[in-house]
């Protein structure tokens, strides 16, 4: 599919991604980069308690709201599957990009200051 040059083609990525992610009701932690942007968002699905607000994440459980102490341990137990998976994928991409760009220092002379050169848009 063509993209007009100076679009936003990696918002219509995530937005694609992001919707699949709906369709199928799954959690994802999605970074999308182009030639000159990244993004990056998480989602989770319905059968989480995780709230994710403009400027907040919180752990939304109320006991009240569910029919019985089973449905709230399967909700709970789901929610810490997710977010341990997250962060186990997390620290195994960390590794590897660490080591990818110590090849690049060492064959290329790339230089790179986290934080200083990254230039993210974030959208959740």
């Amino acid at each position: 599919m063509p993209f007009a040059s100076g679009t936003k083609r990696y918002r219509e990525c995530m937005a694609e991604i992001i919707g699949v992610l709906k369709k199928y009701d799954m959690a994802g932690a999605v970074t999308v980069v182009d030639k000159n942007r990244s993004m990056f968002k998480y989602h989770f699905p319905t059968w989480t308690c995780v709230e994710l607000g403009e400027d907040y994440v919180r752990l939304r459980m109320k006991a009240a709201e569910h029919p019985s102490k089973e449905v709230v341990h399967e909700i709970c137990t789901n929610t810490a599957h997710v977010i341990m998976q997250m962060r186990d994928i997390a620290v195994n991409t960390f590794d590897l990009t660490k080591h990818l760009g110590k090849l690049m220092e060492e064959k290329w002379g790339m230089e790179h200051v986290g934080g200083v050169d990254f230039d993210p848009e974030r959208d959740n």
